[in-house]
């Protein structure tokens, strides 16, 4: 009984955000439209993609985790035959699903627009570091959101997360390995680039565990 009852928890979380995700999914392929014609629509449809991944990751965690903590909503669902860790665990992965999904459709089809256009090949790399980084961002969120009530850690780990994004695009594009081969026409996977990838996937799912061990360690989700 108790899971047919997190199996339509997780349901009822994917119905409740179909819109939002859908909504990305849409602005993300308006984006990747945008790219092979010139070095403007290039930059305006960069700019664009990494924004609709922000923005989905902040309205999930904020809306499907934080607010319904503040609107006290699982006091309702824990009266059904269904622990606080079966609940927890919905929650988490409804949210997964309703970033992970688009964040991945939108990623190979930037490898295949890149692919099948004029953009050079070159900066794939370069692509996939920052869009890894955008799923790091989302666990590392996701995590904070899970254990703590705190406006104040959201508010800094949205802020901080928005703000390194602009670091993080001109030290990748300044690293040599990536400016010299950005306008090759093959994909070059240098160490220090998979080295920066694996730090980033690293860094999502140890903050991703962390979270789930210490709301696990709580005395329940209310």
């Amino acid at each position: 009984m108790s899971r047919s009852v997190v199996r339509q928890l997780i349901v009822k979380d994917l119905y409740l955000t179909r819109w939002m995700v859908l909504g990305s999914l849409a602005a993300g392929a308006a984006a990747l439209a945008m790219m092979p014609h010139s070095l403007v629509s290039g930059y305006v449809s960069s700019i664009s993609l990494i924004c609709t991944l922000v923005i989905l990751n902040i309205f999930l965690v904020m809306s499907g985790i934080v607010q319904e903590r503040k609107d006290k909503v699982q006091l309702f669902f824990l009266s059904l035959p269904v622990s606080t860790a079966q609940y927890t665990i919905a929650k988490i992965v409804a949210n997964a699903i309703g970033f992970v999904v688009p964040w991945g459709v939108l990623t190979i089809a930037t490898l295949i627009v890149i692919d099948v256009t004029a953009i050079p090949n070159g900066v794939v790399p370069f692509w996939v570091a920052v869009l890894v980084y955008l799923l790091a961002y989302y666990c590392v969120l996701l995590s904070v959101a899970i254990v703590s009530d705190s406006t104040g850690w959201h508010a800094t780990t949205i802020t901080l997360g928005n703000l390194s994004v602009n670091f993080l695009i001109p030290f990748l594009l300044s690293l040599p390995s990536v400016f010299e081969h950005r306008t090759g026409s093959v994909a070059v996977w240098t160490p220090d680039i998979v080295a920066i990838i694996a730090i980033e996937l690293g860094v999502g799912v140890l903050a991703l565990c962390a979270g789930v061990y210490v709301r696990s360690r709580a005395a329940d989700f209310v």
